[in-house]
């Protein structure tokens, strides 16, 4: 089990290296949020911490800025 959730562990920052995994098409974003929801599978990270993590002011700002895009745009 401890093999499995530093597997996990590396190939998220593995991919936030890459900008990408190989052989998946998955960008920056969708790589942490599988990273995020099978941390919280293999009980590394607690549904607490994971919303302590986020920092909706930034996100505010940006959408504020229009820098926020939508996926449709």
């Amino acid at each position: 089990m401890i093999t499995l959730k530093y597997l996990v562990l590396g190939l998220t920052y593995s991919g936030f290296g890459w900008g990408y995994l190989p052989g998946l098409r998955m960008n920056r974003a969708a790589i942490a949020i599988v990273g995020q929801m099978s941390a919280m599978v293999l009980r590394i990270l607690d549904l607490e911490t994971a919303l302590w993590a986020i920092d909706f002011q930034y996100d505010r700002l940006l959408a504020e800025n229009g820098d926020l895009h939508s996926v449709d745009s």
